[in-house]
């Protein structure tokens, strides 16, 4: 089995970005590549399928957990989540009523009591439940889960909900990092996407949340909003750099109208050009490092002395359905409409409408709709998107003798990375790739390349890289 024909080397003399045309690769679709393969490949997968892979949950590793909450007060304009609208709270008790039913449900499957390492509350506004209910779903989870004592038990909160009542609820449950949806602090911006909250009702939230000994904080950011400029964003920067907070997410904004109706209510005339999305990219990553946080993937960042960095700096980070991570494994398994759930065997996905959701448990039946079962190469390919999209390298060799496959077997996609050399964006020597670019989401194309089902069949529609 011979080495494949090498490819172009750019090291003594690798083009500088502004050499190639950035619009070619800037705006192609690409994954996002929380998984693999993409939510838009799952398949149906039915609810005894995913009884059985639970049962076969062993104790030696421990797993994380999920709880998916899909309401809001008012509906942000950006939003692509799972998520509907409710002026009443009624609704929620019910849902919370069904979230403890499915906790049941899935424990009745479980051979043993399995080992928390995480569990995440996320939306939607996880942060909407009042502390009764809050305290009610802990009860259930407590009964068929072990949270460990160094467990990281997180919530998504909207900074314009966060109460004194809740914020204790939280510290009493064992909440110890908080995920802060800031998204912009200026308010023309805020006024576009339906969101206001002065940059002093997020600071009052903060000092609400630390007051109880919520410490570990992570401000959760979005570039291509409408009516965004660099001037804006460095203003937003600096606001958020007062909330000393311990991570930075900075996601792309992805207009989706087709997907998600709502967003036609954003006038496109006012969103930045690819461009300019480049060039805000650009300067979010060289502010945040001078600010003292390490460039973690593609959008997040972290102080040098948090998880992300660590694990980055160890080569265990990971990347899963809620971005990066520094958790030990992948099993999770995930509770509420649209959750995703991930085991040794493959994905589970649960209905996403919250009605038909609650009278599927209703009757005594797990929730779970589309997955993927893996199969052929999938953890391979996955591994190597994985590498990629965490430290923008994969040593192929290496993933090919651990998964037990010839030396050759992945030539042909090292082979189509030729226009990604010929850019002076990777690099390839001995089948071990390396990544180089000042915009690191360009390596979603770059993993696409080794992604068999978006290569192959019909075209999906995702998001653009920027």
């Amino acid at each position: 089995m011979g080495e494949i024909t090498p490819l172009p080397n750019r090291h003594a003399a690798q083009r500088s970005w502004q050499e190639h045309d950035a619009l070619k690769y800037l705006g192609q679709e690409a994954p996002r590549y929380t998984s693999y393969p993409s939510a838009h490949h799952f398949t149906a997968l039915t609810a005894d399928l995913y009884g059985q892979w639970l049962g076969n949950l062993t104790p030696e590793k421990s797993i994380g957990l999920y709880v998916h909450v899909p309401f809001c007060e008012q509906m942000c304009y950006f939003c692509g989540c799972n998520t509907q609208i409710t002026r009443r709270y009624a609704p929620l008790q019910p849902y919370v009523d069904h979230l403890i039913a499915e906790v049941e449900l899935v424990g009745s499957k479980l051979k043993h009591r399995p080992k928390v390492h995480s569990l995440h509350f996320g939306g939607g506004s996880p942060g909407i439940l009042e502390p009764v209910d809050m305290g009610r779903l802990f009860e259930a989870l407590h009964r068929y889960f072990d949270l460990t004592t160094n467990a990281e038990v997180s919530i998504e909160l909207d900074p314009r909900r966060v109460t004194a009542a809740k914020a204790s609820a939280y510290a009493a449950l064992g909440f110890n990092r908080i995920s802060l949806g800031v998204q912009d602090t200026q308010i023309e911006v805020q006024r576009a996407i339906n969101r206001v909250q002065p940059i002093e009702l997020i600071r009052a939230s903060v000092d609400l949340l630390r007051s109880y000994g919520l410490e570990a904080l992570g401000i959760d950011l979005i570039y291509g909003l409408p009516l965004q400029t660099a001037s804006s964003i460095e203003k937003t920067l600096k606001e958020v750099q007062s909330l000393r907070a311990s991570r930075v997410s900075v996601f792309s904004y992805a207009h989706v109208p087709w997907f998600k109706k709502h967003q036609t209510l954003i006038d496109e005339a006012t969103l930045p050009s690819i461009d300019d999305k480049a060039g805000f990219a650009r300067l979010i990553t060289e502010t945040l490092i001078a600010q003292g946080y390490d460039a973690i993937g593609i959008d997040h960042f972290a102080k040098p002395d948090d998880g992300l960095s660590r694990a980055l700096k160890g080569g265990t980070l990971r990347r899963n359905f809620m971005g990066y991570t520094d958790m030990p494994n992948d099993r999770l398994i995930a509770l509420g409409a649209s959750s995703i759930s991930e085991l040794d065997e493959g994905i589970v996905q649960n209905i996403p409408q919250a009605t038909t959701y609650q009278n599927t448990l209703a009757k005594g039946q797990l929730a779970s709709r589309n997955g993927w079962v893996y199969g052929g190469d999938d953890k391979l390919r996955k591994a190597v998107i994985s590498d990629l999209m965490c430290y923008f390298k994969a040593d192929i060799p290496a993933l090919l003798s651990q998964y037990d496959y010839a030396e050759d077997y992945l030539d042909d996609d090292i082979t189509a990375l030729r226009p990604y050399v010929e850019a002076g964006m990777v690099t390839v020597e001995g089948r071990r790739i390396q990544f180089h670019s000042p915009y690191p989401m360009l390596i979603r194309t770059v993993a696409c390349t080794f992604d068999a089902y978006a290569q192959a069949g019909a075209r999906e529609r995702y998001s653009k890289v920027v």
